[in-house]
């Protein structure tokens, strides 16, 4: 007989607000608008909920200000008979339920529409309404860990009233519950966690995937003669280096005898700073005979030292093994949690390695030289960037440049994206004419290549569906230039920018980023073969062999499992 009672009160308990619930039902509606790539219904549901609930509490905070200015101006309107707050709930209950289905119903149709532009099946009917019910549920847990919040707050103002005055009471308590947060956060759970997940990630770098075997050539790190053991290469290291075309492969597409190509790899346990490692790395590329290659790539890696195969293999198989490829892990952690946690480690990784690299290079006679290529694709990308104050620097000390779905943080990009030319949209720039520096949306926007003799090519390759590149804290309250834009070929014209909740929506799409198909998303595939013709072109290549390259790589590239954002 209790159990109605405590039931009665546990629902009062958690009676939304008003202002609150407007929030919430605009914020989820919002939320189904479209986005950049396709989501399953349960990851659908958790954007939802998390979103619904950033409405809910903006709502609640603007009925409050609401609130208390009529309580100055008509404070009759804060007392309002019972039946007209029957009204405006059954009014608000309707509109909101109207609205939701209108949504729910529209976002099955823009994300079939999406999923046929980027050839992923679409899911029943049936998981729409398993959306509205997770996200529901998500926004309660919310609400209910929000009310446990405000009571606490309550009884501090209520503890602190018996000597202070109310108002000063009210800002002590929420002095005091926002302060308590913020070191909870800070100081307790966000070490924490961060902790946690380093070490958790510290003991995936040693395992080694099936398949993954030492090398048993002397120009592959970890293989006879290395100057650092299998061991220590760390997970990613052990998978770029047992990896690859060998010289039989290669000489059976290219016809002619082939060489070993040259990957020199460093895992972050090999020293103790960035210097060190990348001055190992040189000595490391040294040994294995990189600096004798017609072409030195020098690339910074994603968070947990991931090299894209598919990237490494058109290089090796355009140049018949006549490559160099070095490279050096900074961290144990994926990149949206290095992007978050330490974006500095990932630039001074850059950095040191580059100048190190540079350096043996330019003591080299002329003549003898490689052609001395920088490489980044996502965190990796900002970290090279990083290396260079300009593009005359830039210029001034390599053959070329190719960066794969760089971050907004990426300087350089930064930089050329300002200063583009007039009437050249923000997400595919033209600077300075596009004859030194392109940017490419890849096969479905096509784009004349071909640089400007006299210079350095630069080359972004970034999907117009690719959210890593457009991810900004800015999307939080502004409305960004490329929203206006025409929208790329696997982009829905419909996608519009909303506060707060297309932060969240591109947020989102991040983590799926590399689970679409190659030529979407972040996930870049055939591509590459054309990127590497148009920065580092190799003498004699016969194009008629470019499709069956580019097939190729695309094919293997769909077969990773492992992503960008890694």
């Amino acid at each position: 007989m209790r159990r109605i009672p405590l039931l009665g009160r546990f629902l009062n308990w958690l009676t939304p607000d008003f202002g609150g619930i407007i929030g919430a039902a605009c914020f989820f509606c919002w939320s189904l608008t479209p986005s950049l790539l396709p989501r399953t219904w349960i990851y659908q549901a958790m954007v939802s909920g998390l979103t619904a609930t950033i409405g809910y509490a903006l709502g609640v905070l603007i009925a409050w200000v609401v609130r208390l200015v009529l309580r100055r101006v008509r404070p009759a309107l804060l007392a309002p008979s019972r039946r007209v707050r029957l009204i405006a709930w059954w009014s608000l209950g309707v509109t909101t339920s109207g609205a939701a289905a209108w949504y729910l119903t529209s976002t099955a149709g823009w994300q079939t529409e999406l999923r046929t532009l980027m050839g992923v099946p679409s899911p029943g009917p049936n998981h729409y309404l398993l959306l509205l019910l997770v996200a529901g549920a998500i926004f309660i847990v919310f609400l209910a860990a929000g009310r446990l919040i405000r009571g606490a707050s309550r009884r501090l103002r209520r503890f602190f009233a018996r000597w202070v005055p109310p108002l000063a009471a009210l800002v002590a308590s929420v002095l005091c519950v926002t302060g308590l947060a913020f070191w909870s956060w800070t100081g307790l759970l966000y070490p924490s966690l961060l902790g946690v997940a380093n070490d958790a990630f510290a003991a995936v770098n040693m395992e080694t995937e099936a398949g993954n075997n030492a090398p048993t050539s002397t120009s592959h790190s970890g293989g006879p003669g290395s100057l650092v053991s299998w061991d220590s290469l760390g997970r990613k290291g052990r998978e770029f280096v047992s990896s690859g075309p060998t010289v039989g492969e290669l000489t059976r597409f290219n016809g002619r005898p082939a060489m070993n190509p040259v990957r020199a790899y460093i895992g972050m346990d090999s020293a103790e700073t960035p210097a060190g490692l990348a001055s190992l790395a040189v000595r490391e590329l040294e040994r294995a005979g990189g600096f004798e290659r017609e072409v030195l790539v020098v690339v910074t890696t994603t968070g947990t030292g991931w090299v894209d195969g598919a990237a490494a293999d058109a290089l090796e198989y355009l140049y018949n093994g006549d490559s160099a490829i070095v490279a050096v892990q900074y961290s144990y952690l994926p990149s949206w949690i290095s992007f978050v946690a330490d974006q500095e480690q990932v630039r001074l990784a850059g950095t040191a390695l580059f100048d190190a690299v540079h350096a043996a290079w330019a003591e080299l006679p002329e003549d003898d030289r490689p052609k001395l290529i920088v490489y980044g694709e996502s965190l990796g990308a900002m970290g090279s960037g990083a290396a260079f104050d300009s593009l005359e620097d830039l210029q001034s000390k390599v053959d070329g440049a190719l960066w794969v779905g760089s971050p907004d943080h990426h300087d350089l990009r930064t930089t050329f994206t300002a200063e583009r030319e007039p009437g050249s949209p923000s997400r595919l720039p033209v600077y300075q004419g596009g004859g030194e520096v392109k940017f490419w949306g890849g096969w479905q926007e096509p784009l004349d290549l071909d640089f400007d003799d006299d210079a350095p090519p630069v080359l972004f390759l970034q999907h117009a569906s690719d959210p890593v590149t457009l991810w900004s804290w800015d999307l939080m309250f502004s409305r960004p230039e490329w929203i206006d834009e025409e929208h790329g070929p696997d982009v829905l014209p419909t996608l519009d920018w909303y506060p707060f909740v297309t932060f969240w929506q591109i947020t989102a799409d991040m983590a799926l980023s590399a689970t679409v198909p190659a030529g979407h998303g972040h996930n870049y595939g055939g591509e590459l073969v054309d990127a590497w013709l148009a920065v580092a072109p190799p003498e004699n290549w016969p194009d008629e062999r470019t499709e069956e390259l580019r097939n190729m790589v695309h094919s293997f590239r769909a077969d990773q499992a492992t992503g960008p954002l890694g």
